[in-house]
């Protein structure tokens, strides 16, 4: 796939886990970087989809026995954690590339940033509704049937993409304080 580096939001995002995981596995020592590739990517689409929860020697060996399959020229279909225990990485690897091919198209085709749009705030085209405004509705429980009321060029990629984008690119800087009406 890619050797493009992300970061603790963008697999947290796309995995479909909390950040604070993923940084945990940094904490635990799984990993010696804030920055992740696709392998280790992988390795959180395993974790997402596991079902269990593993201690961190367990999670070490996951990722260590994910990390040689993905290294491997031919890589397995499977690989073996335990005698009762493997991962079909070629179906992870699969799922976990589609995904981030699928979020880079969208995100090239349907974001749009113009410093004289909402201040530089990433829109979707021809519009001045903002990618992180529809993710925070759907985030909060919007549900597809009424964004597309309230929104009708939203495409279906819109609205399952913009809670990830959401995610994986917080706000920065300083929350703004709400402004109240003089009295």
């Amino acid at each position: 796939m890619t050797t493009a580096t992300l970061s603790a939001t963008e697999v947290a995002a796309l995995a479909g886990l909390d950040e604070g995981r993923v940084r945990k596995e940094i904490e635990y020592g799984i990993f010696s970087r804030p920055s992740f590739t696709f392998d280790d990517l992988v390795y959180f689409f395993a974790v997402a989809v596991l079902g269990v929860q593993l201690g961190v020697e367990d999670r070490k060996k996951l990722h260590d026995v994910i990390a040689s399959g993905m290294s491997k020229r031919q890589r397995p279909p499977r690989v073996e954690i335990s005698p009762v225990l493997e991962v079909r990485l070629d179906r992870v690897a699969s799922d976990a590339e589609g995904k981030l091919g699928r979020f880079e198209a969208w995100k090239k085709r349907r974001v749009v940033t113009d410093e004289g749009v909402l201040g530089g705030e990433a829109t979707f085209p021809q519009s001045r509704l903002a990618v992180r405004h529809v993710g925070g509705m759907i985030l909060k429980g919007a549900s597809k049937d009424e964004l597309q009321v309230d929104y009708p060029y939203l495409k279906d990629e819109d609205i399952e993409f913009a809670p990830v984008y959401t995610k994986a690119y917080p706000r920065m800087g300083r929350p703004r304080e709400r402004q109240t009406a003089a009295r």
